[in-house]
């Protein structure tokens, strides 16, 4: 079953002498369950992929669907709570709120919908993670590795549609199982 689908996808920045294209004509989809992995040197627009498919960025042109559901098609208010709910993004630079704890950084999603954390879902990607006796510590008391993870944590706390993540490793031990 076909989960995320793109078509003509195309995102310039700038213009006249300072326009840059980022993507040119980018299509191609991804059925429910297969791992993708997009390569390319520095530069050539892999993050600005994953912006956009995450909703994060606005194409210039092209469509991106989810689920079968045009992305784009939404208001900024649904398009941030569609990101929220369905996408799970794994940033290479953690964006924790440095006023947070871990348990805090990872249920914020549930939160900001008004949700009740679902304790079973967050005890265990505590325990996957490695993070049960860090979980009341804010980010600045927490290694590098200790800090992707809480950031893993989040993106899989609403167990989301799709994971896309933009270097999301680099700075995990590598004995650590995930």
């Amino acid at each position: 079953m076909e989960i995320l689908k793109i078509e003509n996808l195309s995102k310039v920045y700038g213009k006249d002498e300072g326009r840059v294209c980022a993507l040119n004509d980018v299509s191609f989809t991804v059925d429910s369950g297969e791992f993708v992995a997009i390569i390319g040197p520095s530069g050539s627009g892999k993050s600005t992929l994953l912006h956009i498919l995450g909703g994060v960025d606005k194409p210039t042109s092209g469509k991106v669907w989810l689920s079968g559901q045009d992305v784009y098609s939404k208001n900024d208010e649904q398009l941030a709570i569609f990101r929220r709910r369905r996408v799970g993004l794994i940033y290479q630079f953690y964006n924790l709120i440095p006023v947070l704890d871990v348990v805090e950084n990872m249920t914020l999603p549930v939160l900001m919908d008004g949700k009740k954390v679902n304790e079973e879902r967050l005890s265990e990607l505590l325990n996957v993670l490695k993070l049960e006796d860090r979980k009341h510590h804010l980010p600045n008391q927490l290694s590098g590795g200790q800090q992707q993870r809480v950031s893993i944590g989040r993106a899989l706390m609403n167990a989301p549609s799709i994971v896309l993540a933009d270097k999301p490793t680099g700075l995990l031990p590598s004995k650590m199982a995930l």
